[in-house]
């Protein structure tokens, strides 16, 4: 098999396919890691949440006793 421009070209064709999968699955990864932030962010809240609960459970312990 030779080295002519058919086979040049489809060599091309299937590298930009290859690139535009690429691409794709680097635009997914980009929204999972701002989807995986956005989560980090909603635990971190409610685990401050918790403590606050606490403490005000804690103050009106303190307060009775």
């Amino acid at each position: 098999m030779g080295l002519d421009k058919k086979v040049i070209l489809e060599r091309k064709e299937k590298l930009i396919e290859d690139l535009e999968t690429t691409r794709d699955k680097q635009q997914d990864i980009e929204k999972m890691k701002l989807e995986n932030i956005a989560l980090q962010n909603a635990l971190a809240g409610a685990i401050q949440q918790c403590d606050d609960f606490l403490k005000r459970l804690d103050d009106e312990i303190s307060d009775e006793g």
